[in-house]
């Protein structure tokens, strides 16, 4: 998820690299390119793929991990398990690929218009479009595959949220861009609506220093969060979170937490949008892209217009149903009345997230009684 502090969530395991191996076939790697040759080529080929950041990080603990530790132990996860269950592995990016020495940073920005549709609700800037996940993968593995034909054979092992990788702490250890108060990435000169990826190698590449963060005293992110699910800088309380409700939660969301939803269906960039290094990218953005459903469309959008539509997108995180569910909620917290009769249709669904939210709607626009 973009915007967020916790590490993104993994993804269902992608077809292997050709050279996501721990030996190699013969028993001993071939003769290497100098080492500043060979990331003069993977530069090349990152910069031919559209990556506007390339940058080499250590395998090594991440960063500041013991703050990650201290997150998990305060339990600011929410209902994020598997984050739990995979911090040994984040702790240590050789565990994914043995033998590597370095890896790859990639950053790729994402459209910044906002999809709001014709109602006003509205989803994260990175979900419109296709899967980000699948384009960034590829594209990651085109940059090993061309360098590896010009410089030689080398293993590696490319990630989109695919792994259990702390992306953003390598990024910024790469010199990508350092991380903001709002726990988002932050170029200096692309702001932080990008995308990243990554390629763990077992080359021996130089590695990059890390940029100076540069928020200084502004506090703008924590100051707009409309649930307060800022900690601390830096550090998001995961159960006071738009984005953590409307996409990784599953199941009814308590009504303490509906009204905040107000427009929004998937996801939620307000703490990006107030960022002042983000200004320069919204005023260039462009118009508002169009086709995204109405609160009553996605009521009333069944599983086959779902899987034709949606299921090759970031929304699918979700599922059909947690969209629903979220825009249902979103329609009683925007007070938005003509999707009434989708909400007493939907109170009656037998997903009890989506009953329940759109009962909680119904009531608020009126309509309690069954």
């Amino acid at each position: 998820m973009r915007g967020m502090s916790w590490p993104d969530p993994p993804r269902p395991h992608l077809p292997s690299d050709p050279h996501d191996r721990g030996e190699w076939e013969d028993g001993a790697p071939p003769a290497r390119a100098d080492r500043l040759v060979a990331l003069q080529v993977l530069r090349e080929e990152a910069e031919r793929e559209g990556f506007t950041r390339v940058g080499v990080a250590a395998v090594a603990p991440p960063p500041k991990f013991e703050r990650y530790r201290a997150w998990l132990a305060g339990g600011l996860h929410a209902g994020m398990e598997y984050l739990r269950r995979t911090a040994a592995m984040r702790a240590d990016p050789g565990t994914l690929l043995p033998g590597a020495r370095t890896i790859l940073c990639l950053s790729s920005p994402h459209p910044a218009a906002s999809p709001i549709a014709a109602d006003g609700s509205r989803i994260a800037r990175y979900a419109f479009g296709s899967d980000y996940h699948w384009r960034l993968r590829r594209r990651a593995i085109a940059v090993a595959e061309r360098s590896a034909a010009r410089i030689g054979p080398f293993r590696y092992r490319a990630c989109v949220d695919s792994a259990p990788l702390s992306e953003r702490s390598f990024a910024a250890a790469a010199g990508l861009g350092w991380i903001g108060k709002n726990g988002c990435l932050i170029d200096p000169d692309r702001g932080s609506f990008i995308l990243l990826a990554e390629v763990l190698t077992d080359l021996d590449l130089p590695v990059d220093s890390p940029v100076a963060e540069q928020c200084g005293s502004c506090v703008r992110c924590l100051e707009a969060c409309p649930t307060d699910a800022f900690v601390e800088p830096g550090v998001v309380d995961a159960g006071r979170c738009i984005a953590y409700w409307t996409i990784e939660h599953r199941g009814a969301i308590p009504d303490s937490m509906k009204p905040a939803i107000a427009e929004h269906v998937f996801g939620c960039d307000i703490c990006q949008e107030v960022c002042p290094w983000n200004g320069p990218v919204l005023r260039d953005a462009g118009p508002s892209p169009a086709g995204l459903p109405t609160r009553s469309e996605w009521l009333a959008t069944g599983p086959g217009a779902w899987r034709r539509r949606w299921a090759g997108t970031a929304l699918a995180r979700a599922g059909r149903r947690g969209i629903q569910r979220n825009a249902a909620i979103s329609s009683g917290a925007a007070s938005h009345a003509a999707a009434l009769p989708a909400l007493v249709a939907a109170r009656e669904a037998r997903e009890p997230g989506l009953a329940d939210a759109a009962a909680w709607a119904a009531d608020r626009l009126g309509a309690g009684a069954r």
